[in-house]
């Protein structure tokens, strides 16, 4: 019988120690967010806050900028994440089933423009919306983050439809079928769990967006991300309608994490009873 010595056990365990802390790292500031939002007196101090209130949710509410904040950040968020998800699929499946030379230096443009930060593309940008007069413009804002997004998107879709055996497509070509009749009907009935990711991925990005919100939109076209930036003053922070309007504004995408979760479960839930 072997036995494990104090400092393997301690080994064994130093991961899950670690997730552990990248947990409460993540956790502390959400449940400030919920505590606070629901004192009387919020401050970044926990303690002394007063009681129990909903006025910072009625102080939001009532905003006038409100619901036109939420109603720009769902236009830009819907819009970027349907388009990149459609030119992502479109993408993603020339550079899986056609091979050339150029292929491998194009996936490695990709990959550089995947960790390419955001603010070195900004000032040019900046300068071409201003020559055009794209400025305070939500559809040119929406094409613009569309392409900020296409990089990890094509990357993605594209190795979710290598996974796809070409003879299936081979067959349908058999019967008359031409390539975008089985890109349709075939590929992206296999790749739902893949576009659900990157459909998820870019919501995610194009709702918490801040920067390019705030360098191309101004006034009553900007999102929700930037609103919030109003709240924050020189000489005073209302902290209890700080943490209201960030609980709702952290609604959407967990409200559509679950509902996408569910039905991607369900499809494989029907599939896997079709197969049987």
């Amino acid at each position: 019988m072997t036995t494990v010595s104090p400092a393997r056990r301690y080994v064994r365990h130093l991961p899950s120690v670690a997730m552990l802390f990248v947990g409460l790292v993540f956790l502390v500031p959400f449940i400030w967010l919920v505590v606070v939002a629901f004192q009387a007196h919020g401050t970044l101090d926990l303690a002394g806050g007063g009681g129990f209130t909903l006025s910072h949710f009625s102080d939001v509410l009532h905003q006038s900028s409100f619901v036109s904040s939420f109603g720009n950040s769902l236009y830009l968020s819907i819009g970027t994440t349907i388009f990149t998800t459609v030119i992502a699929v479109l993408a993603g499946y020339p550079l899986s089933r056609f091979q050339s030379r150029a292929q491998r230096y194009f996936v490695y443009i990709l990959v550089f423009l995947t960790g390419l930060p955001i603010i070195a593309l900004m000032v040019p940008t900046y300068d071409y919306f201003v020559s055009l007069n794209f400025i305070n413009s939500k559809f040119w804002t929406v094409w613009f983050m569309t392409a900020t997004a296409l990089p990890f998107g094509t990357w993605i879709a594209r190795s979710f439809i290598d996974a796809v055996p070409r003879e299936v497509e081979e067959a349908s070509w058999i019967d008359g079928a031409n390539r975008l009749t089985s890109l349709w009907r075939l590929v992206v009935p296999s790749i739902v769990p893949g576009i659900c990711v990157v459909a998820m991925f870019t919501f995610v990005n194009s709702w918490s967006d801040f920067f390019i919100p705030y360098i191309l939109l101004q006034g009553s076209n900007n999102p929700a991300s930037v609103t919030m930036y109003s709240f924050f003053s020189q000489y005073n922070v209302n902290y209890g309608d700080v943490a209201a309007f960030a609980l709702m504004y952290s609604l959407p995408p967990v409200v559509l994490y679950v509902v996408v979760t569910r039905w991607v479960g369900q499809g494989f839930a029907l599939g896997g009873a079709l197969k049987g």
